[in-house]
């Protein structure tokens, strides 16, 4: 204490300087810790890159062709797809090179020949039709539809005339109604592009109503932005065989119509022949009351003829089809190429 007293300034530095060698002791302890811990984890990094390099990456040459192959091939089956709903056949071609009228003028024109044509094609196939039968365009009986439905319209035609051609040749004994879904405006198919629903159709009560329909959501093919589509319900009476007939010929895909629905219900009191009625003796013989098989009468030259087992009855059959087509992608939904 005595030398502390007489040297106070050389002991005070003499503490300093032992107070910063025990902080720099310090440091160096926890650098020290910090050091080891440090290596450990560079050690583990080393051991964790040691084994991704041991392994293989992804994608692997044999993974890329693959993916490459598989995309051709998907490609291949897309471009077959576009190819096969474009039709095969005449009709497809007439369909794909048609000039579409640009006047209403013009397609009312193309409607009024496409209805004289369709009804004398009807008397030659012996198909009973109404007297003022328009095939779904009585709309367009006095003018031409708006500019902007000419080219769905004048398309529309052009099926319907493929579809009534292919049921005449079926053979029914009547074609009862023809019937299109209503044309939209560009405003409107902007709408369904855009996901919105369309307002509700107003109906004004006028004849042409009867020729338009609405597709059931639930059986139509449409997906938006990739599949659209255009219905068409046709009702006719005659015997299974026209049904069996028409549907053949739909398969046979000359034009991308899909069968949606087939709707079938007994066409009351008619009957593919008609027999003649019982004379009143007939009418009145045990035959006719209990069912049993009666002598022939002596002043009857003629045999009876049996009676079939089953009676070539006609039925209604409502058939509805869509014509389809595939939605072009955008460049953006393109799939991009290197």
């Amino acid at each position: 204490m005595a030398s502390f007293k007489s040297n106070p300034v050389f002991y005070s530095i003499l503490v300093v300087i032992g107070v910063i060698a025990v902080g720099e002791g310090w440091c160096i302890f926890d650098r020290s810790k910090a050091a080891k811990k440090s290596q450990a984890v560079l050690v583990q990094k080393r051991r964790e890159l040691a084994a991704l390099e041991s392994v293989e990456p992804f994608p692997s040459e044999a993974n890329k062709a693959a993916v490459e192959a598989d995309l051709l091939r998907t490609q291949a089956a897309l471009a077959t797809m576009h190819e096969e709903l474009k039709g095969r056949g005449p009709m497809a071609e007439e369909l794909r090179n048609a000039k579409v009228p640009s006047e209403p003028t013009d397609i009312f024109f193309d409607i009024t020949n496409f209805v004289e044509k369709t009804r004398a094609k009807a008397k030659e196939a012996e198909v009973k039709i109404k007297a003022d039968e328009r095939f779904g365009f009585s709309a367009y009986a006095n003018a031409g539809p708006d500019r902007d439905l000419i080219p769905q319209v004048f398309r529309q035609r052009q099926v319907a005339q493929y579809l009534i051609e292919s049921l005449f040749a079926a053979h029914p004994a009547e074609m009862v109604s023809f019937q299109r879904e209503r044309p939209l405006t560009k405003a409107q198919i902007a709408l369904i592009a855009s996901g919105q629903p369309l307002p509700p159709v107003v109906r004004d009560g006028s004849g042409t109503d009867a020729d338009l329909f609405e597709i059931d959501p639930r059986i139509s093919a449409r997906v938006p932005g990739f599949v659209s589509a255009t219905a068409f319900r046709m009702t006719f009476l005659g015997e299974t065989e026209s049904l069996r007939t028409l549907l053949n010929k739909l398969a046979a895909f000359e034009l991308p119509l899909v069968v949606r629905s087939v709707e079938v219900e007994p066409a009351s009191g008619v009957t593919a022949v008609n027999a003649p009625a019982p004379s009143a003796s007939e009418a009145n013989s045990l035959s006719a009351i209990f069912g049993n098989v009666a002598a022939t009468p002596a002043s009857s030259t003629e045999p009876v003829k049996p009676k079939p087992l089953v009676e070539k009855v006609l039925s209604k059959f409502t058939v509805t089809v869509e014509l389809i087509d595939l939605v072009p992608s955008t460049p953006s939904e393109a799939t991009p190429t290197s």
